[in-house]
């Protein structure tokens, strides 16, 4: 697989700017930030709800193995990615600075994550040829669009024991650990 140097960082520092935006978000909060119990709420909802689109999604998904059709994967492509937005953007919400900290999250993570998007399609093209053809063909790349749901899945495809292999474990904590330091803050009305 051929890929560009630029385009080959940006693949691999995505996880470095995932855990990047709290510590920016918060840094810039402490100094700008006018947080406020509703921003704090919807935020938390925002994380929230996509903790729980990632918890799904990787307790679906044997990487690598097949195409991932079933669950999330009958929504959207990337549903681990499209949970990491939402909880990107319920971040933002909480710490308080602003929409301008919301259209800078979400062009940051386009940048990083489209790049990794592109890059996993070119690798399952090559793997999985025409079946993976069709199946980009029906279910949108990053956001779940009315109508566009190929869904096939019922609880028996989601284990838990696949969430822990995919280590989300990790973001959940993490996820879970920045809604309770913006609670404090607010709390504390700092």
């Amino acid at each position: 697989m051929n890929v560009h140097p630029l385009h080959l960082f940006l693949v691999k520092k995505r996880t470095t700017f995932t855990w990047l935006i709290p510590v920016g978000l918060f840094a810039a909060s402490c100094v700008w930030g006018h947080r406020s119990l509703p921003s704090y709420t919807v935020g938390v909802v925002l994380a929230l709800l996509g903790e729980i689109v990632r918890v799904w999604a990787a307790g679906t998904i044997h990487k690598d193995d097949t195409i991932a059709e079933v669950g999330p994967y009958g929504l959207v492509r990337n549903p681990l990615y499209f949970g990491s937005l939402l909880i990107a953007i319920g971040v933002a919400v909480m710490s308080g600075i602003g929409p301008v900290a919301w259209i800078v999250i979400f062009a940051l993570f386009l940048l990083f994550h489209l790049a990794a998007i592109l890059y996993e399609e070119q690798f399952l093209r090559e793997k999985f040829g025409a079946p993976y053809e069709l199946y980009l063909s029906r279910v949108p790349r990053l956001i779940p669009l009315p109508g566009r749901s190929t869904l096939t899945s019922s609880r028996r495809e989601f284990s838990w024991e696949q969430v822990k292999y995919n280590r989300e474990p990790t973001t959940a904590v993490v996820t879970l650990a920045t809604a309770v330091v913006y609670g404090v803050l607010q709390f504390l009305g700092k």
